[in-house]
């Protein structure tokens, strides 16, 4: 039995109904206040053994945006679980508890999987008393999901069936200490009240606790200790039934004893053991997990037991035929070296047949540490500032295999995009450096601000559009344009305008040019054939790109750009003896490499026009044009460029260069596209 999905409608900051996917090991994630915590706590309302974990209050009716509490006479809520039955269609499988909620459960198609739909619904009205009045019940749903619920498809749910699933609920605050006491409601009681003691035990204890007590109190000290307590009650009390006031070492019994269980750790460092609440915040973290761990264990073993018809049975409980835990911010306190171990510890626990685990976390550590496809995205949508939820949108594994291992690897490696209030999309490593230095001097921190830029390699863009569209956070793309290499120039312009098809832009305003022109589908398909030389056109097409937020780096990468807009910036980078040098023959035959920095290339025409066709070739590469769309400053800044980022680190070159840079010459010295591309940023971090 697993559970497949939550169903919210309106429930604290859930609006309309949202539908939660739920997996084995499901991670829910998003901004503080986006709902991940509402999430757990809709599951506590139904499943919790805690009963005032079940009771609602008028807060957690969802008040619509714009709604006066005032002008409100009535509130309802729904929350919805789904479980899937895979078991029930092995011939052999047997359960103790199925059999009572069997007749609850659909089917929607012959021979489909059972799934079990328990639904909470919940109505606030106003009333005498000042908080309101609020009704609720917990149902069975037996139609299928695709049809309108009706009366005769509400059946009751009776408390001893519902808690044959069970939420364990970890808050981010955890103290182990409490849960191993026994005391109702915590792990330990649930374990330790259904140990079968033994008649002999429990009289050898009692013995032991009674011998204990009788030595406590024949200490003279404390039997002085005693004899004033019992005298001074004496004086105020009349009631025969409490007369006698004794001070006593421990319980008389087994079941008060064992409420004071604890844990402690040895070896120490001294030979004093150690208790919980005296280890630091991350290992009594560890400790509260490794506990819930605990208690499966031993109801593994419960179950075992029940199965085998033993006679001699350690426990009397039933266990659960289904545990989820919910767990709130496991990064807390919890050095990131451990995070992977307690991930796969959690990972384990998920994989067990009557279990799951659901994580919430706002911590790019945990993002990273779990697989994309089970990771559920919370946005608070601003219009109606209700709770959202999105799935992560991978391309198909079948079809696009290296593409979706690319792609579930760079949300990995970029798990802060999740976080992010805008995304600045580049090409690599030099986008990375050169735009997150540029946005700090014009804006401040990019942190601060929530801004993340992510390099991601050009032909997985799309991908990456798919995905934050999907999530609905806004983003911004630098692309290199390429002009004359392989592929380049209309060629990205044409897998721009796919790509930004797909996603669905309208097609009346992506293909409705500045100047009136309208592009027809068959442009579009053979605008990778069109002349390299119409550089007006192409420009027409890269400025009508950027009202849907694509720019390019003109005319070829991000890397020649900066070289064309601060070359000298690049050239005080190099010592005496270093930079691109020229081979030429004097009057004697003799050769020799002469520093093409500071050069009279007046002196060797010849030389220095084979010089820059042979750069023009290595940086437009092999199957690149002759740069005949290229002035001649632009080639020869290809020298430079063949030096600096071909035969060098593109990385190490920008961040040396950027370190001698002041935000003042950095803001001086800003490339126009880079302008448009920070205006765009300004725009949506002040809407």
């Amino acid at each position: 039995m697993k559970l497949t999905k939550i169903k919210i409608c309106n429930y604290r900051s859930f609006g309309e109904e949202q539908v939660i996917d739920i997996d084995d090991l499901t991670t829910i994630i998003g901004h503080n206040s986006a709902g991940k915590t509402a999430a757990l706590c809709a599951l506590k309302t139904i499943f919790s053994e805690n009963n005032n974990d079940r009771v609602l209050q008028r807060s957690d009716f969802h008040l619509p945006k714009g709604k006066n509490p005032d002008d409100v006479d009535k509130l309802e809520l729904y929350i919805e679980a789904v479980f899937s039955y895979e078991e029930m269609l092995d011939e052999d499988y047997e359960s103790t508890n199925a059999a009572a909620i069997f007749d609850q459960y659909t089917v929607d198609v012959e021979h489909g999987i059972p799934y079990l739909r328990i639904r909470l619904e919940a109505t606030w009205e106003r009333s005498s008393n000042i908080e309101g009045s609020i009704d609720s019940s917990i149902k069975y749903i037996t139609c299928p999901e695709n049809e309108s619920i009706k009366d005769e498809n509400r059946h009751p749910a009776k408390r001893v069936e519902l808690d044959y699933i069970r939420v364990i609920y970890v808050p981010a605050v955890r103290e182990p200490s409490k849960q191993l006491k026994n005391v109702s409601g915590t792990m330990m009681h649930r374990v330790l009240n259904s140990v079968v003691w033994s008649n002999t035990t429990k009289s050898n204890i009692e013995d032991a606790i009674k011998h204990l007590n009788d030595q406590f109190v024949s200490e003279k000290g404390v039997s002085i200790v005693n004899d004033s307590i019992y005298n001074q009650w004496k004086k105020y009390d009349s009631d025969e039934r409490y007369s006698d006031a004794k001070l006593r070492f421990n319980s008389t019994d087994i079941e008060s004893s064992i409420k004071n269980s604890e844990v402690y750790f040895s070896p120490t460092v001294t030979p004093k053991e150690y208790t919980i609440d005296e280890m630091g915040d991350g290992l009594r973290s560890l400790f509260y997990i490794s506990m819930v761990n605990s208690i499966l264990d031993v109801e593994t073993e419960i179950a075992n037991e029940i199965k085998e018809g033993k006679d001699d049975r350690a426990f009397s409980q039933i266990p659960p035929e289904l545990t989820i835990i919910a767990i709130e911010e496991p990064e807390n306190h919890i050095a990131p070296q451990l995070l992977g171990k307690l991930i796969g510890n959690l990972r384990a626990i998920s994989e067990r047949k009557n279990a799951q685990v659901i994580l919430t976390s706002h911590s790019p550590a945990i993002v990273k540490r779990v697989d994309p496809e089970n990771l559920r995205y919370l946005r608070i949508n601003d219009e109606q500032m209700n709770s959202v939820v999105r799935r992560i949108i991978l391309p198909d594994k079948e079809s696009l295999e290296s593409q979706y291992k690319f792609v579930k690897e760079a949300v990995r490696a970029y798990p802060e995009i999740y976080f992010s209030k805008l995304v600045v999309l580049g090409e690599g490593e030099s986008e990375e450096i050169i735009l997150t230095r540029y946005l700090e001097a014009h804006l401040g921190s990019i942190d601060v601000n929530g801004i993340s830029v992510v390099p991601l390699g050009g032909r997985y863009v799309n991908h990456f559009w798919r995905l934050l569209s999907g999530l609905n956070i806004p983003y911004v793309t630098l692309l290199d344009l390429d002009r004359e290499r392989e592929g380049g120039g209309w060629g990205r312009i044409k897998y721009a305008i796919k790509q930004l098809e797909l996603i669905g832009i309208p097609k009346d305003d992506l293909f409705s040019l500045p100047d009136g022109s309208v592009i027809k589908d068959s442009d579009v398909d053979t605008m990778h054939t069109y002349s390299v030389s119409r550089i007006d056109d192409m420009n027409q097409y890269i400025e009508h790109l950027e009202k849907f937020n694509v720019f390019y780096s003109s005319p070829l990468d991000i890397d020649f750009l900066m070289l064309e807009q601060m070359k000298e910036k690049y050239l005080d980078l190099l010592e005496k003896t270093e930079g691109p040098r020229l081979e030429v023959v004097d009057a004697t035959g003799k050769k020799s490499r002469i520093h093409i920095k500071g050069l009279d290339k007046t002196m060797f025409i010849a030389e220095y026009e084979k010089r820059i066709k042979d750069d023009i070739h290595q940086t437009l590469k092999s199957e690149g044009g002759d740069g005949s769309t290229y002035n001649q400053t632009q080639k020869e800044l290809m020298i430079w460029y063949s030096y600096f980022f071909l035969s060098k680190g593109k990385p190490t070159t920008h961040i040396v260069a950027f370190s001698s840079l002041s935000n003042e010459d950095i803001i001086a010295n800003t490339p126009s596209v880079i302008g448009k591309i920070i205006d765009k940023v300004k725009a949506f971090l002040h809407k």
